[in-house]
């Protein structure tokens, strides 16, 4: 169970809060996790080795999601925000042809996962479909894996719903 302090530590650090405007001893440990989250998150990741290689950065709460192989924009997504990710979005979070916007984020750092919430669009026009995309690092951190949900109209998740999964391997330029 998610102490206070972890939950408040999480959420200095998804906000990017200056380490200036933090009391010493907590400006250290938000150094800390951040260090974290950076060693374990960052680098390049590519699904084969001819194929798609994309380049993950993490720093002041925002992730970067730069796209190696391929002419696609940085993908950005900031916490407290709604990221309107488009086209190249639904590519990335494995629901190509549709836009995609990312809501919120979550860092389970014991775990190792990362969970993106969001929205789809869908085959309706002007309607959006609930969706979330857990990235999670295999036990020696070198295999990312990549799960995409699609929630069913209620919003739960049920066994029909639409799931696709990824699997990226770490590796260098």
């Amino acid at each position: 169970m998610d102490t206070l302090r972890n939950i408040s530590m999480m959420a200095v650090v998804k906000l990017g809060i200056p380490e200036a405007e933090l009391p010493q001893t907590v400006a250290k440990e938000v150094e800390m996790l951040g260090e974290r989250i950076t060693a374990e998150w960052t680098g390049i990741f590519s699904v084969c080795e001819l194929c798609d290689r994309i380049k993950i950065d993490w720093s002041g709460g925002v992730w970067r999601f730069t796209p190696l192989i391929r002419t696609l924009p940085t993908i950005k997504i900031k916490a407290g925000s709604t990221n309107d990710l488009g086209y190249p979005g639904g590519n990335l979070f494995l629901l190509p042809g549709r836009k995609v916007w990312i809501d919120d984020y979550e860092i389970d750092v014991e775990d190792r996962k990362v969970i993106f919430y969001g929205a789809h669009s869908s085959t309706m026009i002007g309607t959006r479909t609930q969706f979330k995309v857990t990235l999670s690092l295999s036990g020696d951190g070198n295999i990312l894996i990549m799960e995409s949900k699609v929630f069913a109209g209620n919003g739960l998740i049920q066994e029909d719903d639409e799931v696709e999964v990824q699997h990226w391997v770490r590796g260098t330029l």
